[in-house]
């Protein structure tokens, strides 16, 4: 300020020469006041050091063959601070101090040992390929989890001697000064491929095998076949029964009785029951033979559907589907399993041919020297080819009762599928991210309090996926990190004028073409109630509306018409439009809200974008008004002419009651009912009031004394005590 003033005074008494010399002086006032002038400049410096939490008491993964896991964050030394000072020298100007942010952290991936790990994955982007290269310098180290693993020699040294453990037995990554700035100056969130097994042909078997391994013993016996798979994945609190179980249905296996945790799958030989052998003789008993029933086909399913990680597409969630002729509902089986789809869809097919088959069930009594047979063994008898499972065994009078299942004799249906199109996120470059600062009228399901702004931030790279924003309200001076924008808003430009149109209802004339500013931003038409109910509300220019038609026409433009015009007390902007005006679609879900001190209103703020493809962007600037807080303009504004008076009266609206309910006050929403009223005579103002309630008499004697005029023009608009005036309703009266 300083150096403004005296700068002026010197032009005007010394001429150009005075006003240097005014300058010069008014700077160093300014300096020694205000920190202003020659002050460096603090660039991208953080308000808060908090790291990613992790979560105690989180189960520690088990894992088999090849899979994609997150793990847990164990160990962090918090994030690192770093300062790096440029300019400052006579020809440089002012100072700049720029900060950058790393962390320096630990995260555990599977609780047994393994043989490595392949692709990483930072917020869904690779930043390691399956070469083991790392798309920018990253120092990381893999410790495996054998059981004489050393310290991490970085854990070590922050935490001193004797108190680092060695967390032998798990298999943890540390990284060590991970840059932050592509992530928001956060820790991101990481996934892993995790090699287990070395074995490219692992089987069901061999997952359950390992999920009963205890001290390097498994208590679990396989017999016979079992699918096979690319990997497991056991991150859920439980017993080993209840991870097993899954993998027991999906490949038609069983328990067998007997000591032990004997499992049987698919082949095998069974034992063969002749005609000698299925008689049983009692007290009172006759010739035996088994008896059959089949159950009803209303008993079963339809369809049979397998969720699970698919390979063939980074290990993203899939689901095949096998269905017969009859459809009874579908059975859903889910399991932590990375497989083909292929393999998938098999698995569903064999489900369902099993569920068919053992629809026929069947009973026997045998001597009891067969006593040893135990649920879980495969019979035959000797007429027929059918094998049956065993599901119960009882031993009642010397003899043994089976309650037998078929198992085989039905054809599993022809299975093939395909996983589809790959949601790949890799290191392709991202660019730029794009953003708008918008200071808006309540929103729906808000009641503010506060000049609440807005922040709407997307990209039109199809891999853009979130970025920091950092806000300066000194004029760039200094920039402090506000939170991260991951919404991906939806945004454009208008390529058509949107014309004038009514603001009381709906606009079914009035229609707007937009380009949206990436692929995938997709617009679509709604209902009228999901409309009025607040969907597809849009800001163009300054007007806000909302659309129920939206029509595509290809190259990323669309057509939106069936409008509700000037909604949220925007009506003043509806005749107010340009070709090339900013389109953003309002969704709060999707936008960053920053709300600045009420003694800030009027000031400029600047936001900036930290992330991949932001490099050198340009600040975007905004006012803060406190829109949020002006009340909206009266409605139903009259004026009367009566005996040379001119008598207006007007109807509240309130921000805080949007939804005006028929014959019901709107809400004040103000500390107190106030309103300004400005009269203006044939244009020129010449009268200003307040007055309390929603109606004024501007008489014929105090009208003559403002001069007169033919035409009188009453302004009126409700004020509140943060913001003063808010919108303006006015109408002319000529007398």
């Amino acid at each position: 300020m300083a150096t403004l003033v005296l700068g002026t005074v010197g032009r005007i008494f010394g001429g150009p020469l005075g006003g240097i010399v005014g300058t010069v002086l008014g700077g160093v006032v300014d300096r020694g006041l205000f920190g202003g002038g020659g002050k460096a400049r603090e660039v991208g410096r953080m308000g808060n050091l908090a790291v990613q939490s992790s979560s105690y008491g989180e189960p520690i993964p088990f894992i088999a063959g090849r899979m994609r896991g997150a793990g847990n964050l164990i160990w962090s030394s918090g994030i690192k601070e770093t300062a790096t000072r440029s300019g400052g020298g006579k020809r440089s100007g002012t100072a700049t101090t720029s900060y950058g942010y790393s962390a320096s952290f630990a995260v555990g991936l599977a609780a047994r040992e393994i043989a490595g790990i392949s692709r990483i994955w930072a917020d869904g982007k690779v930043i390691r390929d399956a070469d083991g290269v790392f798309s920018s310098p990253v120092t990381m180290r893999l410790h495996t989890g054998s059981e004489t693993q050393p310290v991490d020699a970085l854990i070590a040294a922050a935490e001193g001697a004797g108190g680092a453990p060695a967390y032998r037995g798990l298999a943890y990554v540390v990284f060590e000064d991970l840059p932050l700035a592509d992530y928001g100056n956060r820790i991101p969130n990481l996934t892993f491929e995790i090699i287990a097994d070395q074995d490219e042909h692992l089987d069901v078997g061999q997952v359950m095998a390992a999920l009963g391994t205890v001290d390097r013993r498994s208590l679990v016996v396989l017999e016979g076949r079992f699918p096979t798979m690319a990997g497991h994945f056991s991150g859920r609190s439980g017993s080993i029964a209840d991870a097993i179980a899954p993998l027991l249905e999906i490949s038609g296996a069983a328990f067998a009785g007997g000591a032990g945790l004997t499992v049987k799958g698919g082949g095998g030989e069974p034992d063969v029951l002749t005609e000698d052998v299925c008689e049983a003789r009692a007290p009172g008993d006759s010739r035996n033979r088994e008896r059959r029933k089949r159950a009803g086909m209303e008993s079963l399913a339809g369809a049979v559907e397998v969720a699970f990680y698919d390979v063939s597409r980074d290990y993203q969630p899939g689901l095949q589907r096998v269905r017969r002729d009859t459809a009874n509902g579908v059975d859903h089986q889910s399991v932590a399993c990375a497989m083909s789809p292929m393999q998938a869809k098999s698995l569903a097919a064999g489900i369902l041919a099993r569920r068919h088959a053992g629809r026929l069930r069947a009973t026997v009594r045998l001597p009891w020297r067969f006593v040893a047979l135990q649920p879980g063994a495969l019979v035959r008898f000797a007429d027929d080819d059918i094998v049956w499972r065993v599901r119960e065994t009882r031993f009642e009078g010397f003899v043994v009762h089976l309650d037998l299942e078929r198992i085989e004799g039905a054809q599993p249906l022809a299975a093939s599928g395909d996983g589809g199109r790959a949601l790949r996120f890799d290191d392709d470059p991202v660019g730029p991210t794009l953003l708008h600062l918008l200071d808006l009228p309540p929103l729906q399901g808000e009641v503010s309090d506060m000049p609440r702004m807005w922040i709407a931030a997307s990209g039109a790279s199809p891999t853009w996926r979130r970025a920091g924003v950092e806000l300066s309200g000194d004029g760039g001076e200094s920039y402090a990190t506000i939170g991260v924008a991951e919404g991906n808003t939806a945004q454009g430009v208008a390529i058509s004028v949107l014309g004038p149109g009514s603001v009381d209802g709906w606009d079914r004339f009035a229609s707007l073409d937009v380009e949206m500013s990436g692929e995938a931003m997709w617009l679509e038409g709604r209902t009228p109630v999901s409309v009025l109910s607040g969907a597809n509300l849009a800001l163009v220019g300054d007007e806000i509306i909302q659309f129920a038609q939206a029509d595509a026409l290809g190259a990323q433009r669309f057509r939106l018409s069936q409008l509700l015009r000037g909604r949220r007390g925007t009506e003043a902007s509806a005749t107010a439009h340009t070709v090339g005006e900013r389109f953003i679609l309002l969704d709060v879900s999707t936008m960053l809200p920053f709300d600045p001190p009420t003694e800030a209103l009027g000031r400029a703020f600047r936001v900036r974008a930290v992330g991949p493809g932001d490099t050198g962007s340009v600040p975007v600037i905004g006012a803060a008004t406190g829109r949020a807080l002006m009340p909206l303009a009266p409605a139903h504004l009259r004026l009367r002419h009566v005996d040379g008076a001119v008598w207006a009266n007007w109807t509240r609206r309130s921000r805080v009651g949007f939804g005006w309910a028929d014959f019901v006050d709107a809400p004040l929403g103000e500390a107190f009912e106030a309103y300004r009223v400005e009269i203006r005579l044939d244009g020129r103002l010449a009268r200003t009031e307040t007055v309390s309630v929603p109606g004024f008499v501007y008489g014929a004697a105090t009208r003559i004394a403002d001069g007169g005029g033919e035409v009188v023009t009453i302004a009126v608009a409700q004020l509140s005590a943060a913001v003063g005036p808010g919108a303006w309703s006015s109408r002319a009266l000529v007398l």
